[in-house]
């Protein structure tokens, strides 16, 4: 009796239960996107203070700023998501991580261009500006490695949220342990008593 629940049925419930919604994988996927998302805030502020010789596509479109706020918010939500998978969690995670996937893209394309743009060698810079160069060039290659982690990140996420939503199409379903009530427990049913030994042997009168 200990292991009886409650049916709940309804799209606003718990939508996914333990087998389609593995344990751990969203919580490591959501914290490398947060940890990404502050990398792309902190290291374009960094770019943003070498654009008098390094000039970057990256920075130019606030794609660190408006990338990183949306990896962040996307991790945010898939920990959130894997917690509490309800509806509106399972949605805004799937939308968030398209969007970041979207960013990610966009990030891809302007560090390539960046590289591109800043990685030849011009004779009029003097020693400092040959720095800033060589500064840039490896924050961007060590962003563009980590974008196209969250990218992939991204993209895996809404898949996994796209399948799960498909699964669970029609209506959602919820077993909800609980405790059992004394006083709703049923009683055992009470068995004829068996004979006992000096009935049987005794003799008839």
């Amino acid at each position: 009796m200990q292991g009886m629940g409650t049916l709940r049925l309804g799209s606003r419930a718990v939508m996914y239960t333990a087998e389609t919604l593995p344990k751990g994988k969203n919580r490591v996927m959501g914290t490398i996107q947060i940890m990404t998302g502050f990398m792309h805030i902190g290291f374009g502020i960094v770019l943003t203070t070498l654009t008098n010789v390094y000039t970057s596509v990256f920075v130019i479109g606030e794609i660190p700023f408006l990338g990183g706020v949306s990896f962040i918010i996307s991790g945010c939500l898939s920990i959130g998501a894997e917690k509490s998978p309800t509806e509106c969690a399972v949605k805004g995670s799937q939308a968030m991580n398209v969007i970041s996937a979207i960013f990610a893209l966009l990030g891809i394309v302007a560090f390539i261009v960046d590289l591109n743009l800043n990685g030849l060698y011009r004779s009029g810079f003097d020693y400092y500006s040959y720095l800033v160069l060589l500064a840039g060039n490896g924050i961007s290659i060590v962003l563009l490695i980590f974008t196209i982690l969250e990218f992939c990140i991204a993209v895996a996420t809404a898949n996994f949220w796209c399948r799960a939503t498909r699964l669970s199409s029609n209506e959602a379903m919820l077993i909800v342990p609980s405790a059992t009530r004394p006083d709703l427990a049923v009683p055992p049913a009470e068995l004829p008593q068996p004979p006992s030994y000096t009935e049987l042997v005794a003799p008839e009168v």
